[in-house]
């Protein structure tokens, strides 16, 4: 079973998501570690789910508005926990888990041959994903193919559009070869296995029920710390 800890291990009050602090207490636990990267005005790649720092900060900014020097001043929900640049995060975890990283931008030439060159220096097990099919078709031109890439599905969708999206993502995307995996909400995990054979990672296993239910669906579940179901 692959677990992997969705933004690090975190409660948000003592520990805060996609930072080092909660990277460290993942690790600690041997867990597989799943984060997400954004890029800042400067073309710093940093950990940081949200477009907006709001929720975490009080700041209402964008993080593709400031620089990483303006974000490295920033302390998140009153702890001193900051948001990470991508960097210091790998070298963080030096190859001890595998790193599951969502990109959350259409990133430019510029960024994709920064975060190739990243890459390049970590020696340990990478997998990228997006909800953004533009992101992974455009990595395939990059050095950045040797990684498996996932297409991360949602089910935000109503009415006619609900209609498209089933018909190009089912019906064409995850049959290209360039997916590797399909990172797949436990709500759409029957449907996928309906449409493909390929690898499916859950998101987001959030109790001990869901846990022992989507096992046995996926080797690959993605979890908070209260869904975690740890070996005795």
């Amino acid at each position: 079973m692959n677990i992997y800890a969705h933004r690090g291990l975190f409660d948000n009050k003592k520990i805060v998501e996609n930072t080092i602090s909660s990277f460290k207490k993942a690790l600690l636990d041997n867990l597989n570690i799943e984060l997400d990267i954004r890029v800042t005005k400067d073309n710093k790649i940093v950990v940081f789910h949200d477009d907006n720092i709001k929720r975490l900060t009080g700041i209402d900014s964008l993080v593709k508005d400031m620089t990483y020097a303006e974000l490295s001043n920033v302390k998140l929900l009153n702890t001193t926990d900051k948001i990470p640049l991508l960097e210091d995060v790998l070298k963080l975890v030096n190859g001890r888990v595998t790193l599951l990283i969502e990109i959350k931008v259409n990133l430019s030439n510029n960024t994709l041959n920064e975060l190739n060159k990243l890459l390049l220096d970590y020696n340990g097990k990478i997998l990228l994903q997006s909800f953004k099919p533009i992101i992974l078709r455009k990595m395939t031109y990059t050095s950045l193919k040797r990684y498996k890439m996932g297409i991360l599905l949602t089910n935000d969708y109503n009415g006619f559009k609900r209609t498209l999206y089933d018909v190009f993502i089912y019906k064409y995307l995850i049959k290209q070869k360039y997916i590797s995996f399909i990172s797949s909400p436990k709500e759409l995990v029957l449907k996928v296995k309906e449409v493909s054979l390929k690898e499916i990672f859950i998101w987001t296993i959030k109790t001990k029920e869901e846990f022992i239910e989507y096992k046995k669906y996926s080797n690959n579940l993605i979890c908070n710390e209260k869904g975690i179901v740890r070996d005795k």
